[in-house]
């Protein structure tokens, strides 16, 4: 069969349909470069997520779920190198490293509270994302670049992250790689963040359930003692409910103790004299 591809095309139509196809062919022949975000979807990637998420599920301690914020995040997220948690109080100019999962966080934090600037404390001031280069990290905090230019580090990535109504927090990400972090990191870096967020506001609102709970078994354990001391007085003195409590409650005046512990007293009274006349 003859090829009649270019039967009815002018010499330039044929020109540039030929260059074309030649394009698309060589393209086809290169060697396939994988898409950015395959990186993702790698194993170390995964298994950091599940063990962060046994973290969470395990009701850690909160510096150590912080901890393991930073350890997991570095290994989930392509090109970080290290991470750190940074808590500043609300009306105070004194933030710290709360957790970190190398020595030179530190370092490179204490840099930022020293100058005042910088992306982790950018992050929890102004409750947004930063995601800087080395060089527009220069123009923005140029104080504090210039203190850790030595540490080598290209890329920043801090997240802010709500622990408490007393603190401001970031999660704080350092990278090597001068391509900077992506918009997928940011997402990733997200979902860490909120999960955090979301383990300490239900371990310490079960916390605060743990001790009402508490407080209203006590209340209830006082209220039937001086229930009883009262019914003790009725019967002793022969007088009223309310002038029992009344009673109970000037004698502890006299005191100067509280009314619960005086009721214990006469309850005590009562069961052990109870005991002897048997």
């Amino acid at each position: 069969m003859t090829d009649r591809k270019f039967e009815n095309s002018t010499p330039k139509e044929a020109r540039a349909e030929a260059d074309f196809d030649k394009e698309i062919l060589a393209a086809l022949s290169a060697p396939t470069r994988p898409p950015s975000a395959e990186g993702y979807f790698a194993e170390d990637t995964f298994e950091a997520l599940d063990v962060f998420r046994g973290i969470l599920l395990e009701h850690s301690r909160f510096e150590a779920l912080l901890q393991g914020l930073c350890e997991q995040v570095v290994a989930a997220v392509p090109g970080a190198e290290m991470a750190g948690v940074t808590l500043l109080h609300h009306d105070s100019e004194n933030p710290e490293t709360a957790a970190c999962s190398d020595a030179r966080v530190v370092d490179i934090d204490i840099d930022q509270y020293n100058a005042d600037e910088g992306p982790c404390l950018e992050a929890a001031r102004t409750n947004r994302i930063v995601c800087v280069r080395v060089d527009e990290a220069a123009a923005r905090w140029p104080t504090f670049a210039a203190a850790v230019s030595g540490l080598g580090v290209k890329s920043y990535l801090s997240a802010p992250l709500a622990v408490d109504s007393e603190h401001a927090g970031s999660l704080n990400i350092y990278s090597f790689d001068g391509d900077g972090f992506s918009d997928i990191d940011e997402v990733l870096v997200k979902m860490f963040v909120t999960a955090v967020e979301a383990a300490v506001w239900n371990s310490r609102h079960t916390e605060e359930a743990k001790q009402e709970t508490a407080g209203l078994r006590d209340a209830m354990r006082t209220r039937a003692t001086i229930e009883q001391a009262k019914g003790i007085l009725i019967a002793v003195r022969g007088v009223s409910p309310d002038a029992a409590f009344a009673a109970l409650a000037e004698q502890s005046q006299r005191e100067n103790t509280r009314v619960a512990v005086l009721a214990a007293r006469v309850v005590n009274s009562a069961v052990e004299s109870t005991r002897e006349h048997r």
